[in-house]
């Protein structure tokens, strides 16, 4: 999935002398500990239970809509919304409220229907914005008086709490999909290839795969209702642990004038980026198909392909795969990009991702069902080399304005996926597949150039 990292490395090493205060460095430790805790949580039920979507709430497609509601509020309300209450009230209850927020998402999925569903997707949407935003300013806060507090100043000390959070935060893929796989069919661990078997439901199969069309033929079997109860019940468990961790162990921090007066300039200077620079409309392509294939993946593929051949329980079983092998190639490519230069990364990725799509459109259920399982390993790779790459070209590339510059990439990533999760709703899955490997032609050509363009001045881009 994709990942925003403001660089405020600068910032650290413009402090004034202070006396050295032990105390504030372990609260700063503390604080990053219980934040990165209470996202990993957080975000496992929330992730669990979005890649269920559009098979879990099939009828109608109120599971897509659902999805496409929650990116049209994270859109209209990410880069104004949560510094408004960062002004207001800080860092903890924001956080807090937001937290909430996904709890009542999670209650909604209870006993689904189009009002309360889409109304929670709301809420929804506006928790994601600023939970994304305050992942960044916070760390960010806390590396600056962690920093403060030391007698030696280390420059690269929020890579290290970045590092931090993420090495916790990867892990929410693994917790969440392995939860519901094993409600869903708790046979999982005992018997793990007969979680693959293709179903028998004639109905069903005759559609699954690339001719699958939204409509009432896409619908997948809802699980029993007492299963449903307790994979919510679970995830609202965990939701709710997160929330009182933030509640009882976070301390109130106030943001710094110089933190507010940053987020304000941001915003203006976001829109001024996108509309003048020339390397950043080459990169929208570019993260266009990345936002196609995520939502790809969680919705056609985990629908047309899992569910509807091998069963609802299969798909966090799936994304499990995917997870673990997302969290290993992040260990991995951080010493590839010692060798190998990051847009050829790209490249190759992009080139590897347009192959798959092209072998799923030739998918059927006679398929061998281990290159199913197969594509979990490739794709979770992918998605770190996707996530890894992007962020790392515009740190590159846009380091005298990167605060600007990841806010633009994080705007225009809600955009893309408001209209990614738009077409769900209307182009059958071989259409939407088609779109895919489009673009991904056009972005591998704007990649190309964006190489030539940068490749002299930036050596390891």
């Amino acid at each position: 999935m994709s990942i925003d990292m403001s660089n405020e490395t600068d910032a650290l090493n413009n402090h004034d002398k202070q006396v050295y205060d032990p105390k504030v460095k372990r609260s700063c430790l503390k604080n990053l500990i219980v934040f990165s805790i209470a996202y990993l949580l957080q975000f496992s039920a929330a992730n669990g239970l979005s890649n269920l979507q559009s098979s879990l709430n099939s009828r109608e497609n109120l599971g897509v809509t659902s999805l496409l509601v929650c990116s049209v509020s994270f859109t209209a309300t990410c880069l104004f919304l949560p510094n408004i209450m960062l002004q207001m009230a800080g860092f903890k209850w924001p956080l807090v409220i937001c937290n909430a927020f996904v709890s009542c998402y999670i209650c909604a999925n209870f006993k689904a229907n189009f009002i309360v569903l889409l109304s929670a997707s709301i809420f929804l949407g506006i928790a994601l914005g600023a939970l994304w935003t305050y992942q960044g300013t916070f760390i960010a806060h806390l590396a600056h008086e962690f920093n403060k507090n030391s007698e030696s100043k280390n420059p690269n000390i929020l890579v290290k709490f970045f590092g931090i959070f993420f090495i916790l935060f990867q892990l929410n893929q693994l917790i969440g999909n392995m939860i519901s796989s094993l409600v869903l069919n708790p046979q999982t661990l005992k018997n793990f290839a007969n979680s693959f078997i293709i179903v028998s439901n004639e109905s069903a199969n005759s559609s699954c795969g690339k001719n699958e069309c939204p409509g009432p033929t896409s619908v997948i079997p809802r699980p029993d209702d007492d299963k449903v109860y307790v994979l919510c019940s679970i995830y609202l468990g965990i939701s709710l642990i997160a929330l009182f961790s933030l509640v009882f162990f976070l301390d109130n921090h106030k943001p710094d004038q110089d933190d507010l007066e940053k987020v304000s300039k941001t915003v203006k200077e976001t829109f001024k980026l996108l509309l003048t620079s020339v390397e950043k409309l080459l990169l929208l392509p570019i993260l266009g198909f990345y936002a196609l294939i995520i939502t790809f993946v969680t919705v056609e593929f985990a629908r047309s392909f899992i569910a509807c051949a091998y069963g609802i329980h299969s798909i966090g079983l799936w994304f499990v795969i995917w997870g673990v092998s997302s969290s290993i190639f992040s260990i991995i490519i951080g010493h590839l990009v010692k060798y190998i230069r990051k847009t050829n990364m790209l490249l190759i990725g992009m080139v590897i991702q347009c192959s798959s799509i092209i072998y799923l459109l030739f998918w059927s259920l006679d398929s061998i069902v281990y290159i199913i399982i197969f594509l979990a390993v490739v794709l979770g790779c992918l998605d770190t080399l996707n996530a890894t790459c992007i962020n790392a070209i515009i740190g590159d590339v846009f380091h005298d304005k990167l605060s600007s510059a990841y806010a633009a990439n994080r705007f225009c990533m809600s955009l893309f996926f408001l209209t990614a999760f738009s077409l769900s709703e209307v182009l059958c899955v071989y259409q939407k597949m088609y779109t895919i490997l489009t673009l991904g032609a056009i972005s591998i050509v704007c990649l190309i150039i964006f190489k030539l363009r940068v490749g002299k001045s930036f050596k390891n881009v």
